[in-house]
């Protein structure tokens, strides 16, 4: 069975419906993604640091897969929110409701155990320069940014299907940086000045406009299908 990953990035219809969303989404449908095959986990957060590019979401899920055929899984999914087996509530904005799944693109590279928040980059190379993209982030980037105090390593992945996609950003690649900070806003100064300063070399092979990343903090435990 191969491991996937779904990431579904949300916000409530309004702000006075975030009660009424966050039990919907606890009670009613994490539990029912449960019923269908693949999903063995989900953990909520909320985007707790902004850090670039546009965001108009407040939460997201992440979702472990196993499958050994990814397209059975989706195809179910659909199927699932289609005869109402999964019910899509009203109470989620459906302008900004996004979700991409994604396939590992390279083992997690760190110190294991130190994920108290996540780090998301969500991007995209430089048009034709793919190959150099990826030579790039594993070989540079990501020991950069790992070796800011609070980030603690990085596993990246690939995407495998826009799910939904509705701003259309074409981000392809996803990297997720295990973070243990007592202030994100801080941390995110910090990663910002390395930039900044050049001590995270950036490239241009990597399309900065359509480059979006967030902190974000759990919303209650991690829970098991």
């Amino acid at each position: 069975m191969a491991r996937h990953i779904q990431i579904v990035l949300s916000k409530p219809a309004t702000p006075a419906r975030e009660a009424e969303y966050n039990d919907w989404y606890d009670r009613q449908h994490i539990p029912d993604l449960f019923t269908l095959p693949g999903f063995v986990s989900a953990q909520r957060y909320r985007i707790a640091e902004p850090f670039t590019g546009r965001i108009p979401w407040s939460y997201m899920v992440l979702y472990e897969m196993e499958a050994a055929d990814l397209g059975e899984v989706l195809t179910e999914l659909v199927n699932s929110h289609g005869d109402g087996r999964i019910a899509v509530s009203d109470v989620l904005d459906p302008e900004t409701l996004t979700a991409l799944v994604f396939s590992p693109r390279t083992a997690f590279a760190g110190q294991p155990g130190h994920r108290r928040q996540l780090f998301a980059a969500l991007s995209k190379p430089a048009e034709g320069r793919e190959d150099d993209f990826n030579a790039w982030y594993d070989g540079q980037h990501v020991p950069d940014v790992t070796s800011i105090p609070g980030i603690f390593g990085a596993e990246r992945f690939a995407l495998s299907m826009p799910f939904l996609d509705p701003l259309g950003g074409g981000q392809n690649y996803l990297a997720l940086y295990d973070v243990d900070s007592d202030d994100l806003a801080v941390l995110a100064s910090a990663v910002k000045a390395a930039a900044r300063s050049g001590r995270t070399v950036m490239s241009d092979a990597i399309d900065l406009k359509a480059l979006t990343a967030f902190f974000l903090e759990p919303v209650g435990p991690l829970r098991l299908a």
